[in-house]
């Protein structure tokens, strides 16, 4: 017995030492796993280092403990692919960046679309209220009367989302291209309540945006 109280006596080390290690980690999975590790390692402490359990101090931990599990728990669901289509699992590729969770709760506010005929998607000078992503199929800028042909998997109306700016440009969709489009409003009171989801989203953007100039 004096062995196991003496060795009861370091739980509260190894309980602190978990603690600090938890800290070492940026992902949420790991860092949130050592904090459990060394909540029970205090709880083990307050279990032993007097004769009776300290249990003020063990009930303000098992909350601690059941909020980090639930977390974790949270965070994998967030990481975990659901069955995707083969156009989805082709944007969720492209859309580089973006979380799994990230990516259902924007294709749950998107709009699919494999067109019959060509379809004007902007018009220059005209305000708009959706963003379009062309994922296959023909693209066709018009920009004062200058028209050129860009490749699919192209962001259309990036600069109008994230400026507020009427289109630069008018641009059509060809036949049987596929397109996903959101609101406006929409993707902005998503991303008003899930600011990782508005950073990778802007990320992106800004990413297409300077990618087009550049080709320019």
């Amino acid at each position: 017995m004096p062995a196991f109280e003496a060795m009861a006596q370091h739980l509260i080390h190894v309980g602190a030492v978990l603690y600090l290690i938890c800290f070492l980690f940026r992902d949420q999975i790991a860092l949130r796993t050592f904090a459990i590790a060394g909540d029970f390692a205090y709880m083990a402490y307050y279990f032993t280092a007097t004769s009776s359990p300290l249990w003020e101090a063990i009930f303000w931990i098992i909350p601690n403990m059941g909020i980090n599990i639930v977390m974790i728990l949270l965070i994998l669901r967030d990481r975990r692919m659901t069955t995707l289509s083969d156009d989805e699992m082709s944007l969720f590729q492209n859309l580089r960046g973006l979380s799994p969770g990230q990516f259902r709760r924007l294709m749950k506010l998107g709009k699919w679309r494999t067109l019959e005929e060509p379809v004007s998607l902007t018009q220059e000078g005209q305000t708009l209220d959706q963003l379009h992503y062309v994922l296959k199929g023909d693209v066709e800028v018009d920009k004062s009367g200058r028209k050129i042909k860009v490749d699919p998997a192209v962001f259309i109306g990036e600069l109008a989302y994230l400026r507020g700016k009427p289109a630069t440009a008018t641009v059509t969709a060809g036949r049987e291209a596929v397109i996903v489009s959101w609101a406006h409003q929409d993707l902005r009171r998503a991303i008003a309540k899930d600011n990782d989801l508005s950073q990778s989203l802007a990320t992106l953007l800004n990413a297409d945006l300077a990618e087009k100039v550049a080709r320019a």
